[in-house]
């Protein structure tokens, strides 16, 4: 340590001013070098975000393509409500209920499975297919299961 005390004491002052130009020179390097890694970062950053706005900006024309089909859409369909009023009046047939002469041969079908007849005995009675009595002769045996 002693050493280095004499050492520092005979340095001259331009000894001095060199060694702390050469300080200073290495810790510019350094920084330097710092920012040049954080402008690379940057740039690469500043890649994907332009990326990014680009992407945006063709999903935005997209989306405004979408919109204006829509609204052409729209503008067509009050002829279609028109059109649609003028039918419907029209339309007289009304829907098939659940007990309407349509269905007695499947409630006649349920009573006679529900009395123990056989599928062939209800194909006979009923008109019904013989998948369509098996059916109901099935549906039948669930019902006595539960």
């Amino acid at each position: 340590m002693e050493l280095l005390n004499q050492y520092f004491a005979i340095l001259s002052i331009t000894q001095w001013f060199m060694l702390s130009v050469a300080v200073v020179l290495v810790i510019s390097l350094f920084s330097l070098k710092r920012q040049r890694k954080i402008q690379q970062e940057q740039s690469i950053s500043m890649q994907m975000l332009q990326r990014d706005l680009r992407a945006l900006a063709n999903a935005a024309v997209g989306v405004g393509g979408r919109v204006l089909e829509i609204e052409r859409q729209q503008r067509k369909r009050p002829a279609i409500v028109q059109v649609h009023e003028q039918i419907q009046p029209q339309a007289t047939q009304a829907p098939i209920g659940i007990y309407s002469p349509v269905n007695q041969p499947y409630e006649q079908a349920i009573r006679m499975a529900q009395t123990g007849a056989t599928v062939e005995e209800i194909v006979q009675a009923c008109g019904l297919s013989k998948s369509e009595a098996e059916l109901v002769t099935m549906m039948h045996r669930l019902d006595k299961a539960s």
